[in-house]
């Protein structure tokens, strides 16, 4: 009966602990301003596909324990393959 509850356990854990958990946002610069998306994805490429409608100057950050930062090594090599349409590269890396 317990394994039963563990998705929802899990589900609530990760909604009540959201903060502590990494996420990723889309921006761009519109204008001389930077703007932001303010969805949480859970994926780069997801925050990616977001941000490629707004042009040329997007890019893609983290957020941490609530706080920005800029991406690591392996998430800009991933966002950037997708940005320069080398996803084939992506898929057998992550393989």
């Amino acid at each position: 009966m317990g394994l039963l509850r563990l998705p929802e356990i899990l589900a609530s854990l990760l909604a009540r602990f959201w903060y502590i958990n990494v996420y990723y946002e889309a921006a761009w610069t519109d204008s001389w301003c930077h703007r932001h998306c303010l969805h949480a994805h859970q994926t780069l490429i997801d925050a990616a596909k977001c941000a490629m409608p707004h042009g040329a100057g997007w890019y893609v950050f983290a957020v941490e324990s609530g706080r920005p930062r800029e991406l690591n090594d392996e998430e800009e090599d991933v966002v950037n393959k997708f940005r320069f349409g080398r996803m084939d590269q992506l898929m057998r890396s992550s393989l």
